[in-house]
């Protein structure tokens, strides 16, 4: 994904605005009873249409969190697609439940339907 500076300039040269939504280790339980409160998650990301520019973790296990977000980046999923998936608790994972909560994307910004409900 981008960077915050390389999303404003992409941003401005084609015409959309950027935004950032952020959050906390420290919100986060499975963190907190690790002693590992102090790490970030930061999303950059169009609130127009929901689309993912780039995510930053810094703190514990952060490299086995980023690929949710990879892969989110790469599929072109959107962010009022991915916030409704379910995160375990208490997992490290939800830091990017809260990530992706977090985010304001404009009502008008549509959602991928489903055609057909799958059990899980």
């Amino acid at each position: 994904g981008l960077t915050e500076p390389q999303a404003r300039e992409k941003g401005e040269k084609e015409g959309f605005k950027v935004s950032v939504a952020k959050t906390s280790f420290k919100a986060n339980t499975k963190a907190l009873a690790e002693n590992e409160g102090e790490g970030i998650a930061k999303m950059i990301y169009r609130p127009d249409n929901g689309e993912i520019l780039g995510v930053h973790i810094f703190g514990l296990h952060a490299a086995d969190l980023i690929h949710e977000a990879s892969n989110a980046i790469a599929l072109g999923t959107r962010i009022q697609d991915i916030k409704l998936a379910v995160h375990a608790h208490p997992t490290l994972s939800e830091v990017l439940d809260e990530l992706f909560k977090a985010a304001k994307v404009e009502s008008h910004a549509t959602t991928k339907t489903v055609s057909e409900k799958v059990a899980v």
